[in-house]
Order: C-alpha cells, then sequence, then structure tokens
C-alpha cells in the first residue's frame, strides 16, 4: 500500500505537471483546510475566530504590542489588523491607548475580561490541538513543525 505523500501524488491528474512541490503545497492547503474547520468550530464556543484567538495570544505574549506589530506578527495588512482590534475590543477582550512615544500609534493590551478568555481557553485547548494532530506521532509532529518552520523562514523576508 503506498503512503499518503504517494497516494497524494497519484491522485493529482490533470494537466499540470506532478512534482514533489506541487504535492507539498496541495497537501499543505489541504491540512490548513482541515485546521481552519476544526479551530473554527472550536473557537465558535468561545464567540471567537481562530484569527481573533490569535491576535489575543500574542497581545497576551507581546505585552502592549503596537498595532503594527500585531500586523507583522499576524502576517495581515495594518487595516486588516485594525478591523480585527475593532471587532474585539467591541466585545471587551482589548483595550487601545496612544502610544506616549509616538501618538500616531496605538498600543493593544488585554482586558481583564480577554485574559479571563483566554485562561478559559488555555484549560482545555491541549484536548483540541491533541484532536487536531490526530494521525501524527509526536515524532512526526515535531517533524512536521521543523519543516513548516522552515519553510515560513525561506519566505520571511520576501512577505514582508
Amino acid at each position: 500500500m503506498p503512503d499518503s505523500s504517494e497516494s497524494i501524488e497519484l491522485n493529482i491528474r490533470d494537466e499540470f505537471s506532478a512534482s514533489s512541490a506541487r504535492a507539498a503545497v496541495v497537501s499543505v492547503v489541504r491540512a490548513y483546510g482541515i485546521v481552519q474547520r476544526l479551530m473554527a468550530t472550536y473557537f465558535a464556543q468561545f464567540d471567537l475566530t481562530p484569527p481573533q484567538f490569535q491576535l489575543l495570544t500574542i497581545v497576551n505574549r507581546l505585552r502592549k504590542p503596537t498595532q503594527r506589530q500585531l500586523a507583522r506578527e499576524l502576517y495581515v495588512s495594518f487595516p486588516n489588523v485594525t478591523v480585527m482590534l475593532d471587532r474585539i475590543e467591541k466585545a471587551g477582550l482589548i483595550l487601545r491607548f496612544p502610544n506616549v512615544e509616538d501618538k500616531r500609534e496605538k498600543l493593544v493590551e488585554l482586558s481583564e475580561r480577554g485574559r479571563s478568555l483566554l485562561k478559559k481557553i488555555w484549560k482545555v485547548h491541549q484536548e483540541q490541538l491533541d484532536l487536531v494532530m490526530v494521525g501524527l506521532t509526536e515524532t512526526e509532529q515535531k517533524q512536521l513543525t521543523r519543516l513548516l518552520h522552515k519553510m515560513i523562514a525561506a519566505h520571511t523576508n520576501t512577505t514582508e
């Protein structure tokens, strides 16, 4: 029986050339779709989207980042992060205030409600992550992480 990488290449039958790069990209896109579906359903119970959760965790990690820092961390445009921030600020999860060092910028921090929500999510989050990674051993999960980080690093300067 062929392994899953061979079966993916066999399932791609069209006018485009079959290559390892194509099979890898198709697999990453398919996996992203699965992860996105599983995580969207999971975060909906907390009235969040996956990008909103990611934004909250980055705000928590960076401690009062600027909106521009958040846009860079999320790989989104400044206007896009502003829209995201507007929504979660209306939900009472963050606070924004002027940067005293640069009045053009705003700093972002978690509100008490946002901090409380993150704590609630983190209590059950590992179960969801384990569910998403079903089918991969811990060693394979580490290998996948290493390979994806390697790919991301190769594009970091080209996507900013």
